[in-house]
C-alpha cells in the first residue's frame, strides 16, 4: 500500500488457505513462523506448519506439520525463553456436532531445538468456559511465564480475559494461579495479548466486540493490575512486539475503514510504551483485496527493519511486509 516489499513466507496445500500467522527471531537470527491451514477461515479442520528462515526471511524452508489433531487447531503462536526454549501454544475447537462447535481448552508445547521437536501437549488451566488464545506467552524477569486466555467467567456476563502462570517453564500451566484482568460490564474481552517492557512492567492489549482495543498495565508480574481503559486504536487481531532499544509495534487488523473498506493490516509504533498509547498516528502496512485477512505478527530483524507477517487468502499465502522503524509516524 505504500511500497513496502512484500515477500512469500509460505503457501498452503493443494486446497486449503493459510491464517494466522505468527513470527519470532531467535537466537542467532534465524526466524521461525507458523501459521494455521485449513479449508477456510472456520472449519472442521486446521493444521499448524511451522517454517524458518536463515537469512532474513528472504527465502524459507518448505513448511512442515507441527500439530495435527483430530480437530482443529487454531491461532498458533511462538515464545522464545531466555534458556533458548520455544513455546507452541494454540487452542482447539471440535466441530463433530451437528449443532454448535466444543472449545477443547489451550495448550503448550516446548521445544529445546529451535521449533525441529516439540513435547506432549501440556493443558493449561482455567476456570472459564471456552476457553481460547490468541496472545504468545511472555517471560518475565524471575524466570515465571504467564499466558493470556479469553473466555466467559464461571458466572454470568460477557467475555473476560485472564494470565495463567507456570512456574516451570511452561510444563504445567495451573487453574489455581488464573488471574482474571479484564472484566467489564458491557464489554466483551477478546484476544489479549502480553508484552514485558524494560523494566519489568506488563501491558495487556485487548481487542473487543467493539470499536477499539483496551490496555491494562501490571506493575508485579501479572498478580494486580490497573482497570482496563479504552484506546483509539481500532485493533481487530493483534500483536506486540518489544522493539531492541525501546519502543513497541502494535500491528492489527484495521476495521476503522480510513485506509481501505476492507479489515486491512496496519500498524502503530509507540516509542514510549510506558505512556500514553492513544492519538499516535498509523501506517497502513498490507491489503490483500478481500474481508479476510490481517491476524499479523511481527519480528525485528539484525539489522534493525520490522517483518509483518499476514495472509492472502486468495493465493492462499503467508506474506511478509518489510519495514523501517523510521517508517511509521511519530
Amino acid at each position: 500500500m505504500n511500497g513496502f516489499e512484500v515477500r512469500v513466507v509460505a503457501r498452503a496445500a493443494a486446497g486449503d488457505l493459510a491464517h494466522f500467522p505468527d513470527v519470532v527471531r531467535l537466537d542467532g537470527g534465524r526466524l521461525l513462523a507458523a501459521f494455521r491451514e485449513g479449508a477456510g477461515h472456520v472449519s472442521h479442520e486446521g493444521r499448524i506448519r511451522l517454517t524458518s528462515s536463515e537469512d532474513g526471511g528472504r527465502s524459507w524452508s518448505a513448511p512442515v506439520v507441527a500439530v495435527d489433531g483430530p480437530y482443529d487447531d487454531r491461532d498458533p503462536k511462538l515464545a522464545v525463553l531466555a534458556d533458548g526454549t520455544v513455546l507452541l501454544s494454540c487452542f482447539t475447537l471440535d466441530w463433530s456436532s451437528a449443532r454448535d462447535f466444543a472449545v477443547r481448552g489451550v495448550h503448550v508445547r516446548r521445544s529445546s531445538d529451535g521449533g525441529h521437536t516439540w513435547s506432549a501437549p501440556a493443558a493449561v488451566g482455567t476456570a472459564l468456559r471456552g476457553p481460547a488464545s490468541h496472545g504468545a506467552a511472555v517471560e518475565l524477569p524471575g524466570g515465571d511465564l504467564l499466558l493470556p486466555l479469553y473466555g466467559l467467567p464461571q458466572s454470568e456476563g460477557g467475555s473476560v480475559a485472564s494470565v495463567v502462570r507456570s512456574t516451570d517453564g511452561g510444563r504445567t500451566w495451573p487453574a489455581a494461579s488464573e488471574t482474571v484482568f479484564a472484566a467489564v460490564g458491557g464489554v466483551e474481552f477478546q484476544e489479549p495479548t502480553l508484552t514485558v517492557l524494560p523494566g519489568g512492567g506488563l501491558v495487556a492489549l485487548v481487542r473487543t466486540a467493539g470499536a477499539h482495543a483496551w490496555l491494562a498495565r501490571s506493575a508485579d508480574g501479572g498478580r494486580t493490575w490497573t482497570a482496563p481503559e479504552e484506546l483509539d486504536l481500532p485493533a481487530s487481531s493483534h500483536h506486540v512486539l518489544a522493539l531492541d532499544g525501546g519502543g513497541v509495534l502494535v500491528t492489527y487488523g484495521d476495521t476503522s475503514g480510513r485506509f481501505s473498506p476492507r479489515r486491512i493490516t496496519s500498524g502503530r509504533l509507540i516509542r514510549d510504551p510506558g505512556g500514553d498509547w492513544s492519538g499516535v498516528p498509523d501506517l497502513p502496512l498490507y491489503d490483500s483485496g478481500v474481508d479476510d485477512q490481517a491476524n499479523p505478527s511481527s519480528a525485528q530483524l539484525p539489522d534493525g527493519r520490522l517483518l509483518t507477517l499476514s495472509f492472502d487468502v486468495t493465493a492462499a499465502t503467508v506474506v511478509a511486509v518489510v519495514t523501517a522503524p523510521d517508517d511509521y509516524p511519530a
